[in-house]
């Protein structure tokens, strides 16, 4: 069975949190969405700007078999401030 992970994202994320884990996730056959909190595009905290699969609201009425949240300041701050994700969580 396919699990299904949420992987939340923001301006400010740190890019190799974000990417990495998407990544060895995906090679390992998991059904990755990427959601903003913000905008489609992120910009993350080294400038680089990344697009997100679906914005966080788009998320709320999906179950995830986990929710991996990355860093980054002032990513992490940005995440913290999103009552969607708060309640997905």
């Amino acid at each position: 069975m396919t699990k299904k992970i949420l992987v939340p994202v923001a301006d400010g994320t740190e890019e190799l949190e974000a990417i990495c884990i998407v990544d060895v996730l995906k090679r390992a056959g998991a059904d990755v969405t990427i959601a903003s909190v913000n905008e489609e595009i992120v910009k993350a905290s080294q400038g680089t700007r990344c697009f997100s699969d679906a914005l966080i609201q788009d998320c709320i009425d999906k179950t995830y078999d986990l929710i991996v949240l990355p860093g980054g300041i002032p990513g992490v701050n940005n995440l913290s401030d999103s009552e969607v994700l708060i309640e997905l969580l």
